[in-house]
C-alpha cells in the first residue's frame, strides 16, 4: 500500500520535465531571434561603415561613377588652372583633369580622399574642429594634374571642397560615439544570438522546429537590414542636403552605394534564413518522433 501511494506521485515528473524543456527552449529561441534581428544590420554597419577599411571599400565604389568623376574633374581642373600661372591654362588643364579622373590612378587617389571622410565622421574631433564643415582635400589630385600638364612646382594646399555647410549634422566627429555604441551592440547581439540559439537547440524536444524558427529569425534580420538601409539613406541625404548641388551629387552616390551593399547583404541573409527554415522543416518531418523522445 505504501508503494502504491508513492508511485502515482512520481508519474507527473517526466511530463513536468518535458514541459520545462519546451518552455525554456521557446524562450531561448525567442531571445535568439530578437538578437539575430538586431545583429544583422548592426554587424553590417560595424563592418562597412564604422571600421575604416570597410568604409573605404564601400565608399570607394563611387570612384567608378561618371558623375563623381565629372564633378571632381571640374573642381581639380579649376584649382589647377588657377595655380599654374599660365595664360589660358584652363584650355590645357581641364582636358588633362578629365583624362586623369577617367584613368586608373584616380581610383587609388579617391581611396585616400574617402578615408578622410571616415576620419572626419568617426574619429573624436580635435579641439576647435567640432563645428567645422565637411570637406574633401584634393591637393594631391591637383598636384598630379599639374604634373601631367608639364608645369613645374607643387601646390602646398590644402585645397578643400566643401560637401556640407555647418549645422547639417555632418560636423567633425558626428558619429564618434554612435560608432562605438554600434560596435558594442553588434558584438553583444551576435554573442547572445549564438549562445541562445545553441542552448535552444540543446534543450529542445523538437530541434527541427527550433531550427526552422531560427531560420525565420535570419529572414527577419535580413528584412530589418533592408529597412535600415532605406532609413540610413534618407537620414544621410537629409544631413547632406545643405551642400551645393554638385557636392551633394557626390555624397548621394556614396550613400546609394553603401545602402545598395547593405541591401545585397540583406538578401543573402534572407536567402540563407529561408534555407535554414526548409532544413528545419525537413528535419522535423523526418526526425520529429525521435526528437520528441530525446
Amino acid at each position: 500500500m505504501l508503494e502504491a501511494r508513492r508511485w502515482p506521485g512520481r508519474q507527473p515528473a517526466p511530463v513536468a520535465s518535458e514541459t520545462v524543456r519546451t518552455l525554456l527552449s521557446a524562450v531561448l529561441t525567442l531571445v535568439s531571434i530578437v538578437a539575430i534581428v538586431v545583429a544583422v544590420p548592426s554587424l553590417w554597419v560595424k563592418e562597412r561603415l564604422v571600421d575604416s577599411e570597410g568604409f573605404v571599400a564601400t565608399a570607394s565604389a563611387a570612384a567608378k561613377n561618371q558623375e563623381v568623376k565629372d564633378y571632381l574633374a571640374e573642381q581639380i581642373g579649376q584649382q589647377a588652372a588657377s595655380r599654374v600661372g599660365i595664360p589660358a591654362a584652363s584650355l590645357v588643364i581641364e582636358p588633362i583633369a578629365k583624362g586623369y579622373t577617367n584613368g586608373p590612378q584616380f581610383e587609388s587617389d579617391f581611396v585616400d580622399v574617402v578615408s578622410q571622410q571616415h576620419s572626419y565622421l568617426f574619429d573624436e574631433p580635435k579641439p576647435g574642429t567640432e563645428n567645422s564643415t565637411m570637406e574633401l582635400d584634393i591637393t594631391e589630385m591637383v598636384n598630379r594634374v599639374i604634373s601631367q600638364s608639364g608645369a613645374s612646382g607643387r601646390v602646398a594646399g590644402p585645397i578643400l571642397i566643401p560637401l556640407a555647410d555647418g549645422g547639417t549634422g555632418l560636423e567633425a566627429g558626428r558619429y564618434h560615439q554612435v560608432g562605438q555604441q554600434i560596435v558594442r551592440l553588434a558584438y553583444g547581439s551576435l554573442v547572445v544570438a549564438v549562445i541562445a540559439g545553441l542552448l535552444a537547440l540543446l534543450v529542445a524536444r523538437r530541434r527541427g522546429t527550433v531550427l526552422a524558427w531560427l531560420g525565420l529569425g535570419l529572414v527577419l534580420g535580413g528584412a530589418t537590414a533592408w529597412v535600415v538601409g532605406v532609413l540610413i539613406a534618407d537620414r544621410a541625404k537629409q544631413e547632406a542636403s545643405a551642400a551645393d548641388a554638385s557636392g551633394r551629387a557626390v555624397t548621394d552616390v556614396i550613400i546609394d552605394g553603401a545602402v545598395g551593399n547593405l541591401q545585397d547583404t540583406a538578401l543573402v541573409v534572407g536567402a540563407v534564413g529561408a534555407g535554414v527554415v526548409v532544413v528545419g522543416i525537413l528535419a522535423r518531418l523526418i526526425f520529429g518522433g525521435r526528437s520528441a523522445r530525446a
